[in-house]
């Protein structure tokens, strides 16, 4: 069974963020939630994007990279929103990766490095109607999919119909279950 790093978004290391992870692991699995902020947690995203931005990003960065020195067995990295900034750094420099989920986000394939690793395959989870993610992501992460550069790892993009950013996150208003509960199959799937 897979050991996974898990890496919050904005909002911080919430209770539905711990859930998510639980139902991860219900698959057998070991999930590992390293916390960003030092346990600080947020209500709205505008104060955990300000919280994000007062720490800087490229601090956010070096905090992901030493959670997965402390988790070197892990072999799946994994992000929501901004967790994905962490975990998609980590799958491109640390060769041990295997996969990397991104829930509610999507970088440049060459964000931190030239290529993406031919061997970490790529999961990508998107709200069709994500105010976020009409930004620019889902258009990124639908390009992937269609021209992934790696036949036998190719970029898995999955397209839910809501608008809710963070519908993963069971502490939150934009939480949907139906829609995690489909979300936690297909990264069982993948971790099959």
């Amino acid at each position: 069974m897979a050991q996974i790093v898990l890496f919050h978004h904005a909002l911080g290391l919430t209770d539905g963020v711990r859930a998510l992870a639980e139902q991860i692991a219900s698959g057998g699995h070991t999930v590992h939630t390293p916390d960003l902020y030092d346990g600080r947690t947020f209500a709205t995203v505008d104060e955990g994007v300000a919280h994000a931005q007062h720490l800087g990003f490229e601090e956010i960065g070096r905090r992901g990279m030493r959670a997965c020195a402390e988790h070197q067995e892990a072999s799946v990295v994994a992000g929501i929103s901004m967790g994905v900034m962490p975990a998609w750094r980590a799958a491109q420099v640390v060769p041990g990766f295997r996969a990397c989920i991104a829930m509610a986000g999507v970088l440049a394939l060459d964000a931190y490095a030239p290529l993406w690793q031919p061997h970490t395959a790529l999961q990508i989870h998107l709200g069709t109607r994500d105010p976020w993610a009409l930004e620019g992501d889902l258009e990124t992460a639908r390009s992937y999919a269609a021209t992934a550069e790696h036949p036998d790892r190719p970029a898995d993009l999955f397209e839910y119909d809501t608008d809710r950013h963070l519908f993963m996150d069971s502490s939150t208003a934009d939480f949907d279950a139906d829609l995690t509960a489909m979300l936690i199959r297909r990264i069982h799937e993948l971790l099959a």
